[in-house]
């Protein structure tokens, strides 16, 4: 009978343990080029994969197999990223393909404030890109650097906004693209959502204004499953993207 106890009194320590990690929070950063100010938790590992097709007003085709970044949550409110892309280019003009792996990307994200009400959480993402780590053909003259404020709202239970600005460098030049972004975010039930994002590059040489419609779906409280599309509606006949992927909870 004692053995019998201890084997239930175990099993629903268990059971206990295992509810307590499924409500861990999962932030990801997938999909959308708006980010939250929410970081991972602390000690805990993500892998956020990302395979999309674009083809811009050029005719030029990229594919991205995969997209790839791997976050690590160092202190309650930082994480540190790593990430990179394989990228194949197919140009409309040639029957030539080109296919290389982009600069390694290594960055954190700090939260610095956590928000209440209609006061948004604010966070800051800083990251460079290598010169020296990944294809030549791909790599940029100098250091890369990109700064970006964030910022985000709970409106409802149910509803959210992000938005972020910010500055990146082409590593060629000293002048930097200036980058703003709104992405309005609802869940559909508690696992499946949705959103839509407006995120613009402003530049002397030239703006490009974007948006993007997608789906995300958890079939588990670990892993994420996304799909989305962009357009650029100056330009809707030349230029799209479609992405789908997933964002994965290591520990």
């Amino acid at each position: 009978m004692k053995k019998r106890i201890l084997f239930f009194a175990l099993l629903t320590m268990a059971c206990f343990c295992q509810a307590q990690e499924e409500e861990i929070s999962f932030p990801t950063d997938r999909p959308g080029n708006t980010w939250g100010a929410e970081v991972l938790p602390l000690h805990k590992v993500s892998w956020e994969n990302g395979f999309s097709f674009e083809r811009d007003a050029d005719g030029l085709r990229t594919f991205s197999l995969p997209s790839s970044i791997v976050r690590y949550g160092i202190f309650e409110n930082i994480e540190l990223r790593v990430g990179t892309d394989l990228q194949l280019f197919e140009a409309p003009s040639s029957l030539n393909k080109q296919m290389g792996i982009a600069p390694l990307t290594i960055g954190a994200k700090i939260k610095c404030y956590e928000g209440e009400g209609w006061i948004p959480s604010i966070g800051v993402l800083a990251q460079l890109q290598s010169p020296h780590i990944g294809s030549a053909s791909l790599l940029p003259s100098h250091l890369t650097p990109s700064m970006y404020l964030v910022f985000e709202n709970s409106l409802t239970d149910w509803c959210y906004v992000y938005y972020n600005a910010g500055a990146e460098w082409d590593g060629e030049t000293a002048t930097p693209t200036t980058f703003l972004s709104l992405l309005l975010g609802f869940d559909i039930r508690d696992d499946l959502g949705a959103f839509v994002e407006t995120y613009n590059y402003l530049h002397p040489e030239g703006n490009q204004y974007l948006t993007e419609f997608g789906l995300y779906f958890m079939p588990s409280p670990r892993l994420q499953l996304d799909i989305a599309a962009d357009f650029d509606f100056q330009n809707l006949k030349d230029y799209f993207t479609i992405s789908c992927g997933m964002s994965w909870m290591i520990n």
